[in-house]
């Protein structure tokens, strides 16, 4: 991806789209989402009522978000990525089969390092219950690509389990799927399922105000098997 490319193509793309004379366009952040590459610019323009925008695209097609709105890049580039899923969604194709037959219940986001004390447990007990559920541990198989899989769990899962730990809030790999979920959203319909784990509402408020502000079900309160059975009431809607 030519970042200096992108750029001019926002200059221009703004100044038609919105009408108004461009005054600077500013890099951001990049994003890498679905094996596509993308980009967050600022661009500046002299309108009052319109001053500035985030410009979002490179592999996907660019598009323009009132600033005003969208308060981060990873905001902007959420909702960019929602209109781009959907876009895919109707598309999307990994298997000969329908996706009603591969679809799953709920994916689990989580970091490796909270496999034994957590994932691991609570993936069987919501196994045993009947439910299909994406884990790493139960889908992918020796020569698997671990991109394309995951790419598959994210498109053709109803809801996402997020393990909100502090290994979690560390890592590149988890933000990715976290902003897939978070991109489903877009439309109104809850998808995410946050669960904390050693962790308290200020480090979850630093992480990301929004998922703050989603009722969690916590491992501090709660032991294993009774945060499956909430989460199968969940799931069951």
């Amino acid at each position: 991806m030519n970042i200096e490319e992108l750029k001019e193509r926002a200059w221009s793309y703004v100044e038609i789209q919105a009408r108004t004379k461009v005054t600077s366009v500013e890099f951001v952040e990049s994003f890498r989402l679905l094996g596509r590459d993308d980009a967050a610019l600022i661009v500046k323009t002299t309108d009052p009522t319109f001053p500035e925008c985030w410009v979002i695209g490179g592999d996907t097609p660019i598009n323009l978000y009132d600033k005003s709105k969208f308060n981060t890049a990873d905001e902007a580039f959420s909702f960019h990525t929602g209109i781009m899923m959907r876009m895919m969604d109707k598309n999307y194709v990994e298997s000969d089969e329908a996706p009603e037959k591969i679809g799953y219940d709920a994916f689990i986001s989580h970091a490796s390092e909270d496999k034994d004390d957590l994932v691991r447990p609570l993936a069987g007990i919501l196994k045993e219950y009947g439910f299909r559920v994406w884990y790493d541990e139960f889908e992918l198989e020796i020569g698997d690509s671990l991109r394309e899989s995951i790419d598959k769990g994210l498109v053709n899962s109803e809801y996402g389990i997020v393990i909100l730990s502090p290994k979690f809030l560390d890592k590149n790999w988890t933000k990715y799927e976290l902003n897939s979920l978070v991109a489903k959203e877009i439309e109104g319909k809850k998808v995410i399922l946050p669960i904390w784990h050693n962790v308290s509402k200020q480090d979850i408020l630093n992480y990301s105000p929004m998922l703050a502000d989603k009722l969690a079900l916590s491992t501090e309160n709660m032991p294993i098997d009774e945060i499956a059975k909430k989460l199968c009431k969940a799931l069951a809607k």
